[in-house]
């Protein structure tokens, strides 16, 4: 059976129980609100469990419900149900305020006001009152000729003690600025149409505000000036529920809250301010707008227009914050700032922090072609902006912009002002061509901060997609896509720290740009500490890994990565690695080492890499380019050389048999020493100088290098270093050429198998001596050939033969 009491109008209920399919529809709008409201709340600003038992002490499941209860309790306080007409109220231009007064009287009465323009010098309702009309534009409250420009058309009765359970149903209210030749508001919170000023339990339904002194709905306290020290909300209003009302024209704002918690305002209209209360050209007149100390507000499903920002979450410099405000399926449409949220007086460095603005959701929202309006000339367009607020949450926001307006270059999207923890998660932004950016990241002194930016697209928009300002080092930017036709950047970003992960950007002429550098394609840019694809490791400093390991695997240090290994395998120190090995482990403070495809082996020397199977087996030092193996080299080469000069300086030819002249080579003849043959296969060559010029180091008089104790810029302990030649110069150091890449020094094959040139006379297995560089048969000696590999020819005046030289 369907149930009809949690919608305030009886009448309504009669007409549903005829019609069920209409109420269907009110069920579900009534889940769907539930829903909302239940799923929008936080650890942080989750409802007061206290706020949602009656005064009968019977416990609801949500504050909703237990305002829908309150109805019922006014419906059951009213003892009688007059009309105006009954207590002589005339729709025909007279002062019908008498008439009102004494149909309201004491309250717990429902007063009908028929159809027609009444004219009246404000009403005040006490408690426990229902004042229904016959619709907007049916019913029209208007205000009398008169009426002093301080008063409101509706508010209640008793601003001191405060009133409760007043309901305001089906009218329109005229707030009448052109009497006695123009009116305004006279200053404070004085001058609205409609005014809840510490009132618990109330509803506006189906109520339109029109041209307002000050604002077309007020949820408030009677005062404005509460102190953030204080318990600001204690004279605010409370559990007021605003449905399916309109405001327009008003001299500031269409609905406003000030200091009251526990406020729904649901498929309401609010725009097209008159802007009256400001000085022409910056009148601050927003749709809705919840202001100074404000709490627990929840906005669902309702249309801004017109106005210099659609939703205001916001507070003046001296006043606090408001709080807990969610904005659920919102549509601003032509709005100049379609959504801000800002505490003013707390933006710029030099301004105290705010106390108070935290915890604001926006669900579903739309900014649809946000403009300049002259109401405001100082205010950009933009879809969103936030300043100063901590704990934003904005989920499934759309913004579409006129690719033809001229938006000034301003952003669409900013975060700027100090405000930190905003998680953007699926925005989508497009038509905005002639922005400056799409989402705008300040920097500097008074920087936005701890930005995470998810699940987006950006379809042909600004020239810019996403902008990091300086200093900024916490953003996450990650899944999204941006498309763009002339872009100049995706991601603009002055430093490397944002984390930045599955983006796809084109038709940019640079994806991004990190730090100066631009990229065509959007790379993946990670910070922090990593564990990937690893059933039990830890890195316990931001910039180290654990990659492909099992078995507790530790990365300790700065700069460390453990990948494929298992065993408990660990590192300590700066610049450790550990790969393809099992319980390894880098111990110690120091910098710089490897261990590669090991087990169970300690590492500690700086500047090494090393590997072994239950102790250490080789070891390479980058200090000294010394190696140390514990088993054999291997080579599929021949034989061992070194590097020596020609005495002319020239090229000397492969399988030369080359002496000594001096301490240069030249080819050999009779009766020569036979030092080698310049050799292209030895498998050891030493001599090379392949780095470094071999003078750098300074060595001692036997050749051995001389070694002094350097403290380590890192690390600052002392690490033993080749000592510096003073003559070096490292400016030459860039033109140095390998001795392998000079024509003047050659390798010469000194013991082992060698290949060498040979002339007619020799066979296998002869011994050789040289003529000018040409192998010749000999009757003894130390080299003997093992085989002919190429026959004599005549016309190259060689053949070659493989020696064993000893």
């Amino acid at each position: 059976m369907v149930h009809y009491q949690n919608y305030p109008d009886p009448s309504l209920n009669a007409k549903l129980q005829s019609h069920p399919e209409h109420s269907s529809e009110i069920e579900h709008l009534k889940a769907r609100m539930q829903n909302f409201i239940k799923h929008s709340v936080t650890e942080q600003n989750i409802e007061v469990t206290d706020a949602r038992v009656t005064a009968e002490g019977e416990v609801t499941s949500l504050l909703k419900e237990r305002l829908d209860k309150e109805y019922h309790k006014l419906l059951c306080k009213i003892t009688r149900e007059v009309n105006v007409e009954d207590f002589g109220a005339v729709p025909d231009g007279r002062d019908n305020t008498e008439a009102f007064r004494k149909a309201i009287g004491n309250g717990r009465v429902k007063v009908n006001v028929p159809a027609g323009e009444f004219l009246v010098q404000g009403i005040k309702l006490p408690s426990w009152t229902t004042i229904v009309g016959q619709g907007k534009g049916i019913t029209v409250i208007k205000l009398h000729e008169d009426t002093p420009a301080h008063e409101w058309v509706i508010t209640n009765d008793d601003y001191q003690n405060g009133n409760r359970n007043i309901f305001v149903q089906g009218m329109s209210l005229d707030w009448n600025p052109d009497r006695q030749c123009g009116v305004r508001n006279p200053g404070g919170q004085f001058s609205s149409c409609l005014t809840f000023a510490k009132v618990e339990y109330g509803w506006m339904k189906d109520v339109e505000a029109i041209n307002a002194g000050l604002h077309g709905i007020d949820i408030t306290s009677p005062t404005y000036d509460h102190s953030p020290d204080t318990d600001w909300t204690k004279d605010g209003s409370k559990y007021i529920w605003i449905d399916n009302c309109v405001a327009y024209g008003a001299g500031d704002d269409g609905i406003t809250t000030h200091y009251s918690e526990y406020i729904f305002i649901s498929n309401c209209h609010s725009g097209n301010p008159r802007g009256t209360e400001h000085a022409e050209g910056i009148s601050n007149s927003n749709g809705i707008e919840i202001d100074d100390g404000s709490k627990h507000v929840w906005l669902l499903n309702n249309f801004t227009s017109g106005n210099i920002r659609g939703v205001e979450v916001k507070a003046h410099a001296m006043w606090p914050a408001s709080q807990n405000v969610h904005i659920i399926g919102h549509v601003s449409y032509r709005d100049v700032r379609a959504f801000d949220l800002r505490h003013i007086g707390h933006h710029q460095a030099t301004d105290p922090e705010s106390t108070t603005a935290y915890d604001v959701t926006l669900i579903d929202c739309s900014a649809i072609e946000p403009v300049f309006n002259s109401l405001y000339e100082g205010v950009t367009p933009r879809a969103l902006v936030v300043s100063a607020y901590k704990n934003v949450n904005v989920s499934g926001f759309t913004a579409i912009g006129d690719p033809d307006y001229d938006y000034g270059g301003n952003p669409v999207v900013a975060m700027q002002y100090r405000s930190q923890n905003i998680a953007i998660n699926g925005i989508k932004i497009r038509g905005f061509k002639k922005a400056g950016v799409d989402i705008n990241l300040s920097g500097g002194t008074n920087k936005t901060d701890y930005i995470k930016i998810s699940n987006f697209d950006i379809y042909h928009s600004a020239p810019k997609g996403i902008s990091i300002g300086g200093g900024l080092y916490n953003v996450n930017i990650m899944n999204g896509t941006m498309i763009s036709d002339s872009g100049t950047v995706g991601i603009q970003s002055p430093n490397n720290q944002a984390v930045i992960l599955g983006v796809q950007a084109e038709g940019y002429s640079a994806a991004v740009s990190i730090k100066g550098q631009t990229y065509q394609h959007v790379p993946v840019n990670l910070k922090g500490g990593a564990q990937l694809a690893t059933t039990s490791g830890f890195a316990f400093n931001q910039t180290s890994a654990v990659i492909a390991g099992t078995g507790e695997i530790t990365a300790k240090g700065e700069r460390n990565a453990v990948i494929g290994a298992s065993g408990g395998s660990s590192t300590e120190g700066s610049r450790a690695l550990i790969a393809a090995s099992n319980n390894a482990h880098i111990k110690g403070n120091n910098v710089s080492r490897t261990i590669l495809s090991s087990e169970s082996i300690t590492l500690e020397e700086p500047y090494t890499v090393a590997g072994g199977h239950q102790s250490m087996k080789w070891l390479l030092d980058s200090v000294g380019g010394n190696g140390t193996f514990a088993g054999a080299i291997s080579s599929s080469l021949r034989g061992y050389g070194e590097y020596f000069e020609s005495s002319t300086g020239q090229l000397i030819n492969t399988g030369t048999i080359v002496t000594l002249r001096g301490d240069k080579i030249a080819p050999a003849h009779v009766g020569d020493y036979m030092l080698g043959v310049i050799s292209e296969t030895a498998g050891l060559v030493s001599g090379a100088s392949s780095f470094i010029w071999q003078g750098r180091y300074l060595t001692n008089e036997f050749g051995g290098l001389i070694y002094e104790d350097v403290t380590d810029e890192e690390t600052g302990e002392l690490i033993r270093m080749p000592k510096k030649n003073p003559d070096y110069d490292a400016a030459l150091e860039a033109d140095y050429l390998s001795r392998s890449a000079r024509d003047e020094w050659h390798v010469v094959g000194l013991v082992g198998q060698h290949y060498v040139r040979i002339d007619e006379t020799v066979s296998q297995g002869d011994y050789l001596t040289a003529h000018n560089g040409i192998g010749t048969r000999a009757s003894e000696g130390d080299w003997k050939v093992m085989k002919i590999t190429a026959s004599y020819i005549p016309e190259k005046g060689y053949g070659i033969a493989l020696d064993v030289i000893r």
